[in-house]
């Protein structure tokens, strides 16, 4: 926790150190969420399935190894590009991206990296449930939270008046590779 320190000598009277905590200071402080692990993103509810770049390059769940199923989460700003742990074409990593589908539902796919697209640029909330020990978190873009249902797979989704249906933890898998 990031501590600001008012100090002021009037009369006499010193103020003490005040403690500020912000969502910020609380992402410099875990070493995931600096983009320096590489992770495994697990949805909660989930038994055994992680989430995984497929073969059509969509974001979506396996239960078992996949050639893209390790993930480092970049900060920009206050926002995180999600990042493969492995290189795509070429030595550079993928980011995950949100698809528009016209009228179907949005997905999150393999893309070329680029900060300066929105749709690459995702909120990742702490939530108060915990997996093992470890935080959970939802991930969304702009207002779309990444989702998954039975039916239609990971999608991204407008809450609206409904519940959010899935949040995530990440597993530490070790240091995060140094792609471009």
């Amino acid at each position: 926790m990031k501590k600001l320190l008012i100090g002021a000598l009037t009369a006499g009277i010193v103020l003490a150190p005040l403690g500020l905590s912000t969502a910020a200071s609380a992402a410099a402080a875990d070493p995931i969420l600096q983009g320096k692990r590489q992770v495994v993103i697990k949805p909660i509810p989930s038994f055994e399935s992680i989430v995984a770049i497929d073969s059509k390059g969509r974001l979506n769940l396996t239960d078992g190894e996949a050639k893209f199923g390790l993930f480092v989460l970049s900060p920009v700003g206050k926002k995180f590009q999600i990042k493969t742990a492995k290189a795509g074409d070429g030595k550079k990593a993928a980011c995950i991206g949100i698809k528009n589908n016209g009228s179907k539902s949005l997905t999150a796919v393999a893309t070329k990296c680029d900060k300066t697209r929105a749709g690459q640029l995702f909120t990742i909330t702490k939530q108060k449930a915990k997996d093992n020990g470890r935080p959970t978190y939802a991930i969304s873009n702009n207002s779309a939270f990444l989702q998954y249902f039975p039916k239609s797979g990971l999608i991204a989704e407008e809450l609206g008046d409904a519940p959010l249906v899935t949040t995530f933890s990440f597993v530490d898998n070790g240091k995060a590779p140094k792609l471009g």
